[in-house]
Order: C-alpha cells, then structure tokens, then sequence
C-alpha cells in the first residue's frame, strides 16, 4: 500500500504527497518487462524466449520510466475517484524521488477543485447587445474609404490642404536630448485622416496635420507634444516631446472612378454598380458579424467576471503568470507596473475558465466533424481560408480547435438567453470603431 499524506485540503486546492513501496514499484517494473519479453525480437533468440537478464539489461531504463509513469497516474487517479472531486483540470504530479535502494518513489500531486458556482446567478446579468443594421449610408462610406485606400498620389507644389499625403522626416528630443525610436525617415500620414492607436499616438498625429496643413515642401514645423502619465513607455511618459518635422513631398490623390477596372483590381467581375455595392455589402455583414461576435465574447466575459465570488487555486494563476512573464518580458523593462497588472490578468483568465468550464456543461458540446465543417464554411472569406489551410496540414487537431470555437460561442450565447439583454442600436461605423 503507498502512503498518502495531505499537504493541502482548501475548497479549491487538494495537495497530498504520495509515497509507493518497493514491492509495488518491483511489481510494475517485473510487468513491463513481461509485457516486452512477449513480443520483443532480438537477434540469436526466438520472440518469447529471450532470457529475462537479457530483456532486463536491455530495456531496464524504458521499464523504469514507464513504471513511474504509470504509478503516478494510477495513484493519482485513485485518489481522486475515492474523494470524488469535480475536477477544473487534469491533477499534476512533481516527482519528488525516484525509485532506488536507498528510496522509494514519492511525488506530489495537486488536484484544482471545480468550485460550488451557481448559474443562476446569470439571471441577475445586466447585458447592453449592440443591433446594427447596414444601409445605405454606412455602404457609400465603405466604398468611399476603398476609393481612398486605392487613390492615385501625384506630387504637388501648392500648401498642404487637408486630404492631401504628406513624406515628412521628423525627429523628437526630451529637454534636447534623443530616445530611443525618436526619429524616421520617410514617414508619410494623411492630413486629417482617421487615425486609429491608443489616445497618446492619436493626439501627436492630430498635431502633425494640425502644424503641417498650409505648409509647403522643404518647409520645417515643430510640434511640442505632453506624453500621458500613464504611457506605457517609463521614458516617455509624463514628458514633453518636441517633434521637428521636415516636409519632403506633398501628395494630392485623386479617387478612382467606380467602373470596370477599378471592380477588377479588387477581384469582382463586373461593370455593374449595383454588383460591387452588393459584394461591399456582402463583405460588411461578415466584417459585422465577427466584430458582434468579438463584442460579445468581450461583454458576456467581463460580466461573468464580476457575477461570480469563489477561491481560485493558486497553481492554476501562478501558471498562468509564467506564461504571460514570458511573453510580456520585454515591455516589462518599459513598465514597473506590470508584474501587478500581469497578476491581474492571470487571476481574472482563471477565474473566467473555470466559469467557461461549469457552464460547458450547460450546453451542447458534443459535435460532430461535419457540423465543424459547416461552420467554418459559414464564416468570412479569410476565416475559411485560414482554417481551410490548417484542416490540409492537421485535419483532426483543427477540427478540435474549431469545435472548441464552437462550444465557447455557444456559451457566450446561452449567458445572454439567460441573462436580461438590452438592445443598443448602433451604426456600422459606430460598431467597427469601437
């Protein structure tokens, strides 16, 4: 018999330390052997008759490995089927000693305990859905950007009018002294064009248009531009950048007409208007569908966060802050705060996968690989493309992959059935941009 003894009993975390006896481990390690003897060829022997010493000196080390192995998980799954736990995960085992004469086989094992959630507590979830219904209006501003995107530039020597392309080189300086990433070449932006980035980068291209417009090439502008206190970058935030600007071309763009060869360029067939405005209409309703469904996911997770109080295991956030140190460590040498904010973002992902789990249980999660396939094909153009490239390399891992997609659109749909849902109107624009 191995002993057991419990390092941790929490209502979120079972830890216990597992010592196996000799005789058990000698057992295992005498029945790998056994199961190889059977089968195993070796030159000068007939298959079943290789002598035990043999066999042993061989593939001693493969029977070791495999004996611990399989003490781990018989052990490991004994404990947990005698105490019954409702399981967030698969235990994970530490091996602390390996079996020899001097010690026997002992590890650790931590099992993550699904804790007592009641969904009905989705009831009480206050949820604002956006409904958005493409017109006319919001088509003519689609085609109107894709004319803007696809414009001719020609080089003019007239001042700087809004709407025009503008080459400039600049370089900025703290209190006249360079940072790191402080000066381009070649830089070009449009006047009073729609910048998208956080607020800070929005704010210093709104001045650049604002100093560079009446302005004419080969002149130079400075901007002087306060960086938030809050900017990610230690060197830069709180402080003041002072920007020179040289302007080195000025663009004037001239929009395509909407006729044959401009259809063509961007892949329709056709001299008809009407066409393309329908294959632009066609190509916003899968734009829109998966901004809602992105809108969703982030609505229904931030107030399943808050509806829920329970114990989170420790080994399940520590892991999960290990992973996002690794892939935050170099903007953490630009930020002191983000070892907290990563603690925040671990605890917040646990505790959001536990709810993901206890309500998987709630809906359909049995698909079929048909049904996985109807989906993807049911989404948009790069959607299929991307996942109709991976089914040719991985057809089985994909197909889970999308399967899992499934389940987690399903729940986020069974939370807003369940929870009371208002209805926000909102325009196309108005929904993309957010």
């Amino acid at each position: 018999m191995a002993e057991v003894k419990t390092i941790k009993d929490s209502t979120s975390e079972y830890t216990v330390s597992v010592e196996v006896t000799a005789s058990e481990y000698e057992k295992q390690f005498d029945d790998e052997l056994s199961k190889i003897a059977r089968t195993v060829k070796l030159d000068g022997f007939r298959q079943g008759k290789v002598p035990h010493s043999v066999i042993k000196k061989k593939f001693e080390s493969q029977c070791h490995q495999k004996s611990i192995s399989y003490l781990i998980d018989y052990h490991s799954h004994k404990i947990s089927t005698e105490k019954k736990f409702d399981l967030v995960d698969s235990p994970s085992a530490k091996l602390l000693d390996t079996p020899s004469k001097e010690k026997n086989l002992s590890f650790e094992v931590t099992y993550n305990i699904m804790p007592d959630i009641d969904l009905a507590l989705i009831d009480k979830i206050n949820l604002e859905v956006p409904n958005v219904e493409i017109n006319d209006k919001d088509i003519d501003k689609v085609i109107h950007n894709i004319r803007k995107q696809n414009s001719e530039w020609s080089d003019s020597d007239k001042e700087a009018a809004d709407g025009n392309k503008i080459v400039v080189d600049y370089e900025g300086k703290i209190n006249g002294k360079d940072f790191k990433n402080n000066k381009q070449s070649d830089f070009s932006f449009v006047i009073n064009d729609t910048i998208k980035g956080d607020p800070a980068t929005v704010s210093l291209f709104k001045e650049f248009s604002k100093e560079c417009i009446g302005k004419k090439v080969n002149d130079t502008v400075e901007v002087t531009h306060k960086m938030p206190n809050d900017f990610p970058d230690k060197e830069l935030a709180g402080n003041t950048v002072i920007y020179s600007i040289k302007i080195k071309k000025i663009l004037i763009g001239k929009l395509p007409a909407l006729e044959k060869d401009f259809f063509s360029n961007l892949g329709i067939s056709t001299e008809d208007e009407s066409v393309f405005r329908d294959s632009v209409k066609t190509h916003m309703n899968f734009e829109l569908k998966d901004k809602l469904v992105s809108k969703k996911y982030s609505l229904v997770n931030e107030k399943l966060i808050d509806a829920f109080e329970f114990e989170i295991p420790n080994s399940l956030v520590n892991k999960h802050e290990a992973e996002l140190k690794q892939q935050y460590a170099s903007f953490k040498q630009a930020n002191d705060d983000v070892d907290d904010k990563i603690k925040d973002i671990a605890i917040k992902r646990v505790k959001l996968n536990i709810i993901y789990i206890k309500l998987a249980k709630e809906i359909k999660t049995s698909i079929s690989d048909q049904e996985a396939i109807d989906f993807c094909n049911d989404q948009s153009p790069a959607f299929r493309q991307f996942y109709g490239e991976k089914l040719k390399k991985d057809k089985s891992t994909t197909l889970l992959d999308v399967k899992n997609k499934m389940v987690e659109n399903g729940i986020v749909e069974y939370v807003i059935n369940k929870s009371n849902v208002k209805t926000l109107s909102m325009s196309f624009s108005e929904i993309m941009d957010d």
